[in-house]
């Protein structure tokens, strides 16, 4: 009996081709995977960086809400809350993004109950299901007597800052062919409000006064004809030093007008007395109609300008500091604080061809506060000075070998060089400048 071996099936061509095709089919979608990676994913990286500036930038603004109300601003006629939930809303609606939710926090960045208590659980992990939200139903802040936080046992404090979550969605590109159209990004942060107290008299009611005096960030000097020169070195710290007022050049000590175009020099005085500066934002470009040296003063307020700035003898202000000077020609647009234009070379947002220079819209852009502490007649190593000489004829004191007539005398003692100081409000030693910052 012969037998025979069973017939092998013939794949044949077709499923040769099938096979192929598989393959193919694979190939693509990995190209299209890595293509989405390459492309979708580095869009998604360089939305995250904007979206986290913006929701830096909308945390803040309710932190500087909370300034205004912490210096003793009028409630806005809808309530705290109800304002700070529509500055939140704008600003995150400038930045193309949307809020998800906001809750309030104190200086530590715990968040609040309506209580005033801390949103933790047990084991002292944020418990947001509890925490009290912006823009609330109660058009509520939190409440309670807490007054002294303690940041590493998670004692909290009165309401100071604002925790947002919130979302930017764009568009896929490359992903769109495997079914994703869009990706969500999702970022957090946080900002919070308080005194500026550093290197001032910490007692209750006493902080360091803002005053409208811009310093440059580099040692200056009057040349034989009484223009500024920028030695392009740094102050000196904690050490008494003598700060030159040459003439009204930019480059030169500048007095700052918060409200321009009004009032000017005549507002000074007041000023100086009762801090009214804008919140100010670091870095950004502030408009100067009055620079350089008044050679004395008076105004509505009735004193001196040296007179005025002798009432903080002995005492540490604020004072603004500032890098550059512009002044944008009548059909130019004013200097762009917003980032990136703000700290990019070589106009760092001022308008081309604009940069420094001097005239009546001359702007400064400030980098930096520095805490000065003034000298006094009483105060060590002060040598008897006070801390101002104003009035354009104390050249004995002033005449460093510069030629200057006018200075300040004091030391710098710290530098503030982040986030936004609030708007300052009050009355000699118990004027208010209020620091705004990002925590996490």
């Amino acid at each position: 009996m012969t037998s025979s071996s069973p017939a092998r099936a013939n794949p044949g061509p077709g499923r040769e081709r099938g096979q192929a095709i598989v393959v193919m089919l694979a190939a693509i979608l990995a190209a299209i995977a890595l293509l989405a990676l390459l492309i979708d994913g580095g869009n998604v990286l360089a939305h995250q960086r904007v979206s986290q500036a913006g929701a830096d930038a909308t945390s803040e603004a309710g932190a500087i809400m909370l300034a205004h109300r912490l210096a003793g601003a009028s409630e806005p006629a809808g309530g705290w809350d109800a304002a700070i939930a529509a500055k939140l809303t704008e600003t995150a609606t400038a930045n193309n993004m949307t809020v998800g939710v906001a809750y309030y926090t104190d200086i530590c960045g715990i968040p609040l109950q309506a209580d005033g208590t801390a949103a933790l659980d047990g084991d002292g992990r944020e418990d947001l299901a509890v925490a009290l939200e912006v823009g609330n139903l109660g058009n509520l802040l939190p409440g309670g007597t807490a007054t002294t936080p303690d940041c590493p046992n998670k004692q909290v404090g009165p309401v100071a800052g604002v925790l947002i979550i919130a979302e930017t969605v764009i568009d896929a590109y490359v992903a769109r062919a495997v079914g994703i159209p869009t990706f969500t990004i999702s970022t957090r942060a946080t900002a919070v409000t308080g005194y500026l107290q550093g290197f001032c008299d910490a007692s209750e009611g006493v902080y360091c006064a803002l005053l409208p005096l811009a310093i440059p960030v580099n040692v200056m000097s009057c040349d034989g004809n009484n223009r500024p020169i920028d030695s392009g070195m740094p102050w000196t710290w904690n050490t008494v030093i003598k700060i030159p007022l040459c003439n009204n050049s930019p480059g030169n000590v500048g007095w700052l007008d918060w409200d321009p175009p009004n009032g000017g020099s005549s507002e000074l005085v007041c000023s100086i007395l009762v801090p009214d500066n804008p919140s100010v934002d670091l870095p950004s470009w502030q408009f100067v109609t009055e620079t350089g040296n008044t050679n004395g003063g008076g105004g509505s307020c009735g004193v001196s300008i040296e007179d005025a700035i002798r009432e903080y003898d002995g005492k540490v202000i604020l004072v603004p500091q500032f890098d550059l000077t512009c002044n944008p020609a009548n059909n130019q647009p004013d200097p762009d604080s917003s980032l990136p234009a703000i700290v990019t070379g070589p106009d760092f947002g001022c308008p081309s061809g604009a940069l420094g220079g001097n005239g009546s819209k001359t702007w400064y852009r400030m980098p930096s506060f520095a805490f000065f502490e003034l000298c006094s007649p009483g105060t060590a190593d002060c040598g008897g000075l006070h801390g101002a000489y104003i009035s354009g004829t104390n050249s004995a004191i002033c005449d460093t070998g510069n030629g200057a007539t006018s200075c300040l005398v004091g030391k710098f003692r710290d530098i503030l060089a982040t986030g936004t100081v609030g708007a300052g409000v009050g009355s000699g030693t118990g004027s208010k400048a209020l620091g705004v910052q990002l925590i996490r």
